[in-house]
């Protein structure tokens, strides 16, 4: 199924889709900061580019079929899964000029919410542990994704508290 090192870089790439899904919970918790409102469309670029980010890094981990990505137990967690996969294909990867023409409608079918994002993350975090418990491999995947969360916030703000320098 996978090695060590395979396993690792699995989860070294699921930390850092996490991690963009955290920055924009986070960026997005800044908007109505004035930073925002002086330079709206680079914050929105960045806003989006972390969205994307997210759904790509996690459509890729739930195209594993045979591992990651095997049905859940659960079907609200499948029916998560398949509106990822469909806005990754669709939406974000191919440019389905179908879809992209009637936007409306087919986000209106595949729309995902923040509170959708943290149930599917959790339920690969869980498959990860359970990875790692039954292979004995040498990581701990619930102290890294605490470390993450715990880490985050304080980068973001040394982050922008890093701009007040002109460039």
């Amino acid at each position: 199924m996978f090695s060590q090192t395979d396993f690792e870089n699995i989860i070294w790439n699921f930390l850092f889709t996490y991690r963009q899904f955290l920055l924009n919970g986070y960026m997005h918790n800044r908007v109505r900061d004035d930073s925002y409102g002086i330079t709206p469309a680079t914050w929105n670029t960045i806003l989006i580019s972390l969205e994307t980010g997210t759904v790509l890094g996690l459509a890729r981990l739930l195209e594993r079929e045979k591992d990651f990505g095997r049905k859940f137990g659960n079907e609200d967690i499948n029916i998560i899964s398949e509106k990822i996969i469909k806005i990754r294909k669709s939406y974000i990867a191919h440019n389905d000029l179908s879809k992209i023409r009637n936007r409306d409608s087919f986000l209106k079918d595949n729309q995902l919410t923040g509170s959708e994002i943290i149930i599917i993350i959790n339920a690969l975090k869980d498959r990860a542990i359970q990875y790692q418990e039954s292979h004995n491999f040498k990581i701990d995947v619930d102290d890294l994704f605490k470390k993450t969360t715990q880490n985050c916030l304080k980068d973001l703000n040394i982050w922008l508290k890093s701009f007040k320098v002109e460039l």
